[in-house]
Formats: C-alpha cells, structure tokens, sequence
C-alpha cells in the first residue's frame, strides 16, 4: 500500500507540475535507489537505517510515478502524429472501440502510419476519435480493422457554455487530443481487416452473444440486460438510465469488478465445490487455470474496460494464491492491481471511474464484515441478504466523497435499491450466460425459451424495482459545487468511522462526529445564493441562438428557439439545473414581446441597464433601429453591410446561428471601430450579471 500511495503521489506531482524532462525524474529515481541499494548490501541493526531505507523506497516509488507519468505523454514524443502530419498525408488507423451514435458513429483509433506520396511513409504513435457517417459501409466495421483516410484533424474543444461536462477534459485523461469527421463514406477505406485478431473475435462472440438475447427479449429488458451481462450499453434510453443514476445503481449497467466477481464465483463454485477439483495441487493449479483464463476471457469479450481490467488483475491474484492455500491480504491485492495499472497508464489516477472502482472496494473491506457481525440471522437465506446489504453499505461510504464531488448527488435509497440489483444482477448474469450456452449448443428451443423467459422476468423486476425507489419522495439528494477539501474532509471522516466499527474505539467516532458536523456545516455555505436582479446568460447552439434572462430567483424567460432535449445536455440544461430555474416561456428573437422589466421590440432587446441590437438575416432592413447599444448580437450570416448606424462601443456578440466564413468579417468591421468581439463558438457562452 505505501507503495502504491508514493507511486500515485508522483504521478499527481508530476501532472500538476505539467509536462516536465522525464530525465529529470528518471535521475532521481537513481538517486533515491542508490541508498536502498546501499541498506541491502550493509544491513545493520540501526534503527536509523531502516527507517532510512524505507523513506528512500517510498521517495523511489514517488519519482518512479513521477518518471512514468512524464514519459507516458503522447504529445510530447518524437513520432506524435500531430507533430509530423502534413496537408497531404494519409492516415493509417487501427480501430480500438466503436460506439454507434444518433448522428454518427464514433470510433477511438490509434494512428500507426502517415501515409504520404512525396516522401517516405512514417511510423507514428497517438490515439484520436473518428466520426463516421452511419451508412452501410461504416456497419461492416469491426474492432481491429485498420483503415485509411484523409481528413482535417481537429483539437478536442472545451466546453463552450457553464456546467457542461468537459469532454476535452475527459478524453485528454485518455490520452487522446484530436478527433476527425468524414462526411461522407468515400472519404475512407479499410486497409486491412482484422477478422482473424483475437479483438475482432471477441466482439463477433459478443454480438453472437447478444443476438441470443434479442430472440427473447425486447425494450428495456432487452438493453438493460445487454449492459448488464455484457457491457453493450448503446440501446439503454435516457430515461433507463437516469433512473438507475438517481436511485445509485447506475454501476449494475456498466461491466465492473461486481460482474467479475460473479463470474469468479460462478466458476469456483462448479470448481471446487461441485467438482472438487482442489483436492490435489493439479487440480489447484486446474481451478486456477480455468479461473484465469475465464475472467479474462470475459473481460475481453465485455468490452476490456479500465474498471473490468482492474477486477481480473485482483481476481488473477487470489487464483495464483489459491495454489498453495494462502490467504491474501484484500489492500496488498488492491495496491498491486493499482500499481499494475498506473505504470501501464497512469492517466487512469484521474479517471472516475478507476477512483471510484478502488474506493468502493475499499469501503466494502472496511465496512462490510463488521455491520455483517451486527446481527446474526438464523437462516442462510437471511445471513446472505444482510452481508449483501452490508457490501452496499460499505460501497456507497466508500465512494460518498468521489460521488458527491463529481456529480454532486447521492441516493437516499440506496441500501435498498443497492441490494435489489445486487441480487438481480447476480440471477441476472447466471442466466444470461446460461442462456447463452443453451442457444450455442441446441440454437432455438423450449429450453432457450425458458430461460429467455427467465433473465426477462429477472430484468424486468428489477427495471420496476428501480422505476418504484425513483419515484419516492427525496429519492435523491442533491449537493452542488462540492469543492475538493469538503470531499476530503468528508473521506477523512468516514475513514475515522472505518476505526471505530472495526475497534469500537470512542475517541474516533467523537472525531467522526466532529468532522461530519463540520463538513456539513462548511458545505452549506458553498450553496449558491439567490440570483442577481438579472442576469442574461446567450449560449452557444449550433446553427440556433438561445438567451435565458432571469429575475430574481425564481422568474426566468428564454429568447431564440430552444433546443431538442438531447443537445439541452450541451447548451441550456446544466446551466438550468445548477442554479434550480426553468424559464417560463421560450419566445423568437424575431416577435416583439413586453414582459416585467423585459422589453423586445423591432429587434431591440432592453433587459435591466442593457440594451441589445439583435441583427437577424431574417428581419427586413428598413426595421433595423440605430442609436446608442450595449451589445449587438449577429444572427444567421446577417451580412456586415446591412449593420446599422450605431453609437458607442457596444460588444459585438456573433452566436452559433452565424457560418464560419462570416467570422473573419465580422472581426475586421469590429477592429475597424474599436469595438469588442465575442464569437459563442470559439469564446463560449456570454454571461452579463448585474
């Protein structure tokens, strides 16, 4: 463990520092092994040296994490792709993941050629995202296939309007900076397939896999199974979804150390339980041969995900112990699959999801043994119900912190709902691979109907079990803009509760007390205030326009047209949901409307002590007014010859619903009258508060 703790301290040194030589952090790593090396050929009886010794270990491992995190970074290696790509050149790309869309397919591809006429083809390195158009020639793709193409290849974009999820952010931990679109599907072709790789193989198994399922189910079931027992999430709904995010069993959908365990368990009780097979050291080593090789098979055929990576390391770990009938030690299990993972990719330190992967083990190990020793129950049916309440227990402690602070929401339900899709997940997975197994050797038969039948009810009780806890009052508690310290303190807090339900030991308890009180106390006062006397807030929506105007706290109004509800994700939705407010109408920029201290009239715009010149293609120019602005808002490629006489220096804001080539133009007339401009769709949103 403190190895693992030094080695992840140097990778968040290191990134904190930004990109550094890894040299510098490689010599001194020498520097700290010099003494460790120098303590074993001159042991003694010191104390001195052997705490010596152990400092300099855990300075190795800081430096080790420091070095691997700066040599790990793609963007600053010799054979980057983006450092080397010309106009002309040709990408040569192999195909990791494919994720079909509403719009598009993305693919995440990893370059391995630049491919150019004039000179020499380059062997390169990189990762970037693919968007493909979904046609029928983009449905004949599979993982492994690598492709050729040529496209302009773009920088990943931050988010453009408030309390969006950072997507660059997100991806960039993936170590992938760019993407590119290919419009049409003549602007690619596949280079060489990759139908016999072992990838290729195991996404045909998977589809196999799944098409046993869509004979006998459908809808919801049919989706929620998919994701359940096979990692394949594209058909679950939003709404599907948003329920099980609100009721804290979201993790049931996405593969996970919970299905490898399952699988693990499955295995092991045929094994060794029905078989027998560890009576003798072959047998031992057969168990843990099967057991290895199925996991990870498994893993491979779900989709290999960091969070399922990380469970069949673990897992591979208590097989190999299992040889010789040695106990292991859960935390010295967790560290080595930590340290295993953080030097193939220590990017993955900052990612949620190996976070809260490793907190919710942890919170299991701490917690759930001694709330399963509160009360013995006198069947195995009830014991097995509590030590699964107690595992969701020690789950949701575990990654309370991460959870708040990420998505700032937690489920006041989750005892229940956590141990209701525990237990149907474990029927769940039985079932599905049964079923599985059932078509691949008899195909469709009363069998397979059975059994279709079967994992159907499962899901479906469970889908209704999920749909009932979200519907319950306060189902969901929300706590926005958790910072960083509260969450530690918060973790600092349920670990000195860990002390004190594993020795009974008072003095941490009444310290749990305390830190609880005071984090909660101290939270509060993060919760936003009431809202100014008003505030204008223009996002950027592509090919749309769209302002919210609020008043107060509770009255709000929209200008423009508002968005599908998918693409609110991206525009007016978060922003709407952080500070609790829904606008009362939405109304064309174009119609006149008078509303409280809300004045649009002949595409002037009077909010508060604003006043907004809105400039629409569409609006006849004898009604363009002239006079004295605090903004001018550009609307739909309106031409600059057509802006009116307007005094001052108001800010020139071009939104979304305006071409790109306008852009250019748009800036010399502004730099012509020493006016300011700010474009939504390189700037982002524009906030004006007063």
């Amino acid at each position: 463990m403190p190895a693992v703790v030094g080695f992840g301290l140097g990778v968040f040194v290191a990134d904190a520092m930004g990109y550094t030589d890894p040299s510098t952090w490689f010599y001194a790593a020498i520097a700290c092994f010099l003494p460790v090396l120098l303590s074993v050929l001159f042991p003694g009886p010191e104390r001195w040296k052997a705490v010596g010794a152990s400092a300099f270990i855990l300075l190795l491992f800081f430096t080790l994490g420091g070095w691997r995190n700066n040599a790990a970074y793609l963007p600053e290696q010799a054979n980057f792709f983006a450092s080397q790509l010309d106009a002309e050149d040709l990408l040569a790309v192999t195909v990791t993941s494919l994720r079909p869309g509403r719009k598009s397919i993305r693919a995440e591809a990893s370059v391995k050629t630049l491919l150019n006429d004039s000179t020499s083809n380059r062997v390169v390195t990189g990762q970037l995202l693919l968007y493909l158009p979904p046609d029928e020639k983009t449905s004949t793709l599979s993982v492994g296939d690598e492709i050729v193409f040529k496209g302009k290849v773009r920088e990943l974009q931050g988010p453009l309007n408030p309390h969006v999820f950072d997507l660059r952010a997100y991806w960039h931990r993936q170590a992938i900076y760019h993407q590119v679109f290919l419009r049409e599907g003549a602007d690619w072709r596949v280079s060489q397939s990759a139908r016999g790789g072992l990838r290729a193989r195991a996404e045909r198994w998977r589809n196999a896999w799944f098409q046993t399922f869509q004979a006998y189910l459908s809808g919801d079931e049919l989706a929620v199974a998919a994701a359940l027992v096979m990692g394949k999430r594209d058909g679950i709904s939003q709404e599907v979804k948003s329920a099980y995010t609100e009721t804290g069993a979201i993790h049931v959908l996405a593969v996970s150390g919970l299905h490898v365990g399952i699988i693990f368990l499955i295995l092991r009780f045929l094994l060794v339980t029905v078989l027998r097979l560890d009576r003798t050291t072959a047998g031992r080593w057969l168990v843990a041969g099967l057991s290895v090789v199925a996991v990870w098979l498994f893993a491979l055929v779900s989709g290999f995900s960091p969070s399922v990576q990380r469970s069949a390391i673990m897992f591979t770990i208590l097989a190999i112990g299992g040889i010789s009938h040695r106990k292991g030690d859960i935390f010295n299990t967790l560290a080595a699959a930590a340290l295993l993972m953080l030097w193939l990719d220590p990017g993955q330190l900052f990612r949620v999801g190996f976070q809260l992967s490793f907190t919710a083990i942890i919170g299991i190990v701490l917690f759930a043994s001694p709330i399963d020793r509160l009360i013995r129950w006198p069947t195995k049916i009830l014991r097995a119900a509590w030590s699964t309440i107690g595992a969701s227990t020690g789950a949701q402690l575990g990654t309370l912190p991460l959870s708040l602070y990420n998505f700032g929401q937690f489920p006041t339900y989750f005892l229940v709902s956590g141990t209701v899709v525990i237990v149907s997940a474990f029927g769940a997975m039985f079932l599905g691979l049964f079923h599985g197994l059932v078509v691949a050797l008899g195909g469709k038969s009363v069998m397979a109907a059975l059994t279709g039948a079967l994992l159907g009810a499962v899901i479906g009780l469970q889908n209704a079990f999920i749909f009932f806890f979200q519907q319950l009052p306060g189902s969901l508690l929300k706590v926005p803009d958790l910072n960083w310290y509260w969450a530690l303190s918060l973790a600092f807090g349920i670990g000195l509760l860990a002390i004190w339900v594993r020795w009974r030991n008072w003095w941490a308890l009444l310290a749990a007390v305390l830190v609880f009180t005071g984090t909660f106390f101290g939270a509060r006062t993060q919760v936003p205030g009431e809202v100014k006397e008003a505030t204008i807030t223009l996002y950027h929506v592509s090919r749309g326009g769209l302002m919210d105007v609020r008043f107060g706290a509770e009255t709000a109004f929209a200008l423009g047209s508002e968005p599908a509800p998918d693409d609110l994700a991206w525009t007016a939705g978060p922003n709407r949901e952080h500070h609790g407010y829904e606008p009362a109408f939405t109304h064309p920029f174009t119609a006149d409307t008078v509303v409280g201290d809300l004045s649009l009239k002949n595409g002037t715009l009077a909010v508060s002590d604003t006043r907004w010149l809105i400039l629409d293609k569409n609006i006849k120019e004898e009604s363009l007014a002239a006079g004295d602005f605090t903004h001018v808002l550009i609307r739909n490629g309106l031409h600059p010859d057509r802006l009116p006489e307007v005094s001052g220096s108001p800010l020139l804001v071009v939104d979304g619903s305006n071409p790109t080539y306008r852009l250019a133009e748009w800036r010399e007339l502004a730099g012509e009258r020493g006016w300011k401009v700010h474009v939504t769709g390189e700037d982002g949103a524009l906030e004006v508060n007063w």
